[in-house]
């Protein structure tokens, strides 16, 4: 597992909030990419890691302060 589940809902807080650019698809300028959560080709998180909606690419990894819940 690559994030528990509780880094999850982190991450994706991190990547609704605004505050920072989210972690994009490296190949959202093809075309087939749409605007999702906040951004065009977006990466969505999951206990496997980042995942983008549109195509097979992946990520896994995030800064660790992404990682943790904002009352911590």
């Amino acid at each position: 597992m690559t994030f528990t589940t509780d880094e999850v809902v982190s991450l994706l807080n991190h990547q609704q909030n605004g505050n920072f650019h989210p972690f994009t698809c490296g190949n959202r300028g093809d075309g087939n990419h749409r605007v999702i959560i906040s951004d065009l080709g977006a990466l969505v998180p999951t206990v496997k890691g980042w995942i983008c909606p549109f195509c097979d690419y992946t990520q896994d990894w995030a800064h660790g302060f992404m990682k943790k819940a904002s009352h911590e």
